[in-house]
C-alpha cells in the first residue's frame, strides 16, 4: 500500500504484483484500466516497464460478486 497523499491524492493505492484485498480497482497512472477482484489477490503489472497504481473503487460484498 501507499499513502495517496503523496501523489495529492487521497486514500490509499496499491502497487501490481503486491497483495489486495477483494474489489474493484482503478489504475491510476498510465492507461486507464479497471480490474476486480473477487478474492484477495495481487493485481496485474502494466507491461510499460513502469510500476502500475491502482486505487480501490468499491468493495466487493461477500458472496455477490459485485
Amino acid at each position: 500500500m501507499i499513502d495517496a497523499t503523496e501523489l495529492g491524492l487521497a486514500g490509499v493505492l496499491y502497487e501490481a504484483g503486491k497483495p489486495a484485498p477483494a474489489g474493484r480497482y482503478r489504475r491510476i497512472d498510465g492507461t486507464p484500466r479497471e480490474v476486480v477482484l473477487t478474492k484477495p489477490d495481487v493485481l496485474p503489472p502494466s507491461f510499460d516497464g513502469r510500476v502500475a497504481l491502482y486505487a480501490r473503487i468499491t468493495e466487493l460484498r461477500q458472496g455477490t460478486g459485485s
